[in-house]
């Protein structure tokens, strides 16, 4: 390699070093309040060295981030991972019901104000659970005001029930796991009446990475992980028929249908009773102007159309279950 070479390789990792290092301080959610950690899978360079000791591992459900924390400028704040719902207890509703849920829930308020609380706000997005479970904030995840760092479950768990909080549960206690242990811990039903995981977390509290910071891992389930490659650029091995749904139904695509059917309605409303109609729509959109063209660009020989309109629909119904729980607003 010669020396020029040599130097742009340097230059590009030690970018990639400093791109990493200002993801990770990122923006404050609110205040002093900082955004919640992205959890990251085992395979990535984040969490090497995580499962190098004993950790806790807890079952990831799949909700919407919720933040309830409070400050002195604004007072109880009630975040999603993008910002503040409700600041100071205004507004009293939003975000699906999670704040109204928050600002009555006493032992949550009283908590608050005392440790940073990250949960789920359990809402419909892409899994099914019992109706008993929704609406509800499950913690899993209690942080220090003063540095930001985590205090392990057995020291949260207690005050979360002392205050009547509900939480996410200690799956399993591990030291030095394999992947195939962790593996069959993400198989079958969860805490919440789920009929499969979505995945599950694994956290160690002594634990830094080589970016210097805490870092949890995640594994997520292979029906989960198939429904969510739709949202990320497959990899040249997947079917056709994922490349093809993955490439043209695009959260833009999808908000237009939704746009152009309130649009279109007498009181300019829409809900998610309208469901089948957004997806026929979507469906049609991508079928006259995007197939052809996917065709000639892949050089495609044999094109299952059933197998690409489920993918579609399922591509289409996460994006737009997203719009509905208040995940993503109109452009």
């Amino acid at each position: 390699m010669r020396s020029s070479e040599k130097f742009k390789a340097k230059l590009e990792k030690d970018e990639k070093f400093k791109a990493k290092l200002e993801e990770y301080r990122g923006q404050p959610l609110c205040g002093d309040i900082p955004k919640y950690q992205h959890v990251s899978r085992l395979t990535n360079d984040e969490t090497e060295g995580l499962l190098d000791g004993n950790v806790i591992v807890q079952t990831k459900i799949d909700g919407a981030n919720l933040t309830v924390a409070w400050t002195e400028e604004k007072g109880h704040i009630i975040a999603s991972r993008n910002g503040p719902q409700s600041a100071g207890g205004e507004p009293k509703e939003g975000f699906r019901g999670a704040v109204q849920y928050c600002l009555g829930h006493i032992g949550l308020m009283t908590l608050s104000e005392k440790y940073i609380l990250r949960g789920e706000w359990l809402v419909r997005h892409s899994m099914n659970y019992p109706k008993e479970y929704m609406q509800h904030f499950y913690v899993f995840d209690v942080q220090r005001y003063e540095d930001h760092s985590y205090l392990h479950p057995d020291e949260y768990i207690p005050l979360l029930i002392k205050y009547g909080v509900q939480f996410i549960p200690v799956l399993a206690r591990l030291s030095n796991p394999t992947m195939d242990e962790l593996a069959k811990l993400a198989e079958g039903p969860d805490e919440f009446g789920a009929e499969q995981k979505e995945g599950i977390v694994i956290k160690r509290y002594d634990f830094v990475n080589r970016y210097g910071r805490v870092q949890w891992g995640k594994i997520v389930h292979e029906g989960f992980q198939l429904k969510h490659k739709l949202a990320f650029r497959p990899k040249n091995t997947d079917d056709i028929t994922i490349k093809f749904a993955s490439e043209t139904v695009t959260q833009h695509l999808v908000l237009k249908v939704i746009a152009k059917i309130k649009a279109e309605d007498l009181y300019g409303d829409i809900t998610i009773k309208k469901m089948p109609q957004i997806m026929g729509l979507v469906w049609h959109d991508v079928f006259t102007e995007e197939l052809w063209d996917f065709v000639k660009k892949y050089k495609v020989k044999e094109f299952s159309f059933f197998a690409a309109k489920k993918l579609v629909d399922t591509a289409t119904r996460e994006i737009a279950l997203a719009y509905f729980n208040g995940i993503l607003t109109e452009e």
